[in-house]
């Protein structure tokens, strides 16, 4: 299959980002070349980071639990590196740099 252009934004909450065909005007935007599977897998992806977004949600407001007794959390910043990564893999030159300079990959 062939790879065509895809543009991938990032937001938080209940909708965790979006697979776009076209450029938008979101503020986080990353160009990705991907085949129509790349694409199911990265929205894959995209709806387990909306789903530990949510989870980890009502811990904001139980100021006593710490991150580190807070499996919710560690799901969550879990899932955001592994989106991050699919990202990467997928990415432009120019997106893998910009992914690069953010630092959220595991080394």
């Amino acid at each position: 299959m062939s790879k065509r252009p895809y543009y991938v934004a990032i937001h938080s909450g209940e909708k965790a980002g979006a697979l776009l065909q076209e450029k938008s005007s979101d503020q986080y935007v990353f160009e990705i070349e991907a085949t129509p599977e790349e694409a199911r897998e990265l929205s894959y992806f995209l709806e387990q980071l909306a789903r530990s977004d949510i989870a980890s949600f009502w811990n904001a407001h139980t100021p006593f639990i710490q991150d580190k007794q807070n499996p919710e959390n560690e799901q969550y910043d879990s899932s955001l590196v592994t989106m991050y990564e699919h990202i990467h893999r997928l990415g432009t030159p120019e997106t893998k740099e910009q992914i690069e300079s953010m630092n959220i990959l595991e080394q």
